[in-house]
């Protein structure tokens, strides 16, 4: 199996991930019957909306290198400007942000676990596409040395 379709592999995983999330905080929704909290509900709509903000500027910003699959383009560069200044990851980050707001949204706190799950995921993606990166761009490892994985300022 080629480097990209085992990409390919790793986008589906994600995918799965995210809709395991989305309908898990759903059904939990609408099966626990427990107090609502306007308030976590509020913080959800929010987390979703910056989420969603950011994933969008940041996909504006890298524009036509950005893919799914984890195996860098032929013609792509390496971005360490903007908000890739802060975070090799971003779009991974945004993500999270996006699920931890659906999960906050629905008020599915057992759904968490899932978002525990993805976030693992993520950095197992990472880490093979830093590989990739790696082979890439020699000047990666520098970059990587000075800038947070998937969360600014802490990882």
């Amino acid at each position: 199996m080629s480097d990209k379709s085992k990409g390919w592999v790793l986008v589906a995983v994600q995918f799965i991930l995210l809709f395991i999330i989305v309908i898990s905080s759903a059904y939990e929704f609408k099966l626990v019957n427990r107090a609502l909290m306007p308030f976590v509900h509020y913080i959800g709509v929010t987390l979703i909306l910056i989420g969603t903000a950011l994933f969008m500027l940041i996909l504006i910003n890298f524009g036509q290198y950005m893919t799914p699959n984890p195996v860098p383009r032929v013609s792509s560069v390496l971005k360490t400007s903007g908000v890739y200044k802060f975070i090799r990851h971003p779009m991974y980050f945004t993500v999270l942000i996006i699920m931890l707001g659906v999960v906050m949204y629905f008020q599915a706190f057992y759904s968490l676990a899932w978002l525990a799950i993805l976030f693992l995921f993520f950095i197992i993606k990472s880490s093979i596409e830093e590989g990739f990166l790696l082979n890439k761009f020699p000047e990666y490892s520098s970059y990587r040395a000075s800038t947070k994985r998937i969360i600014p300022f802490l990882y």
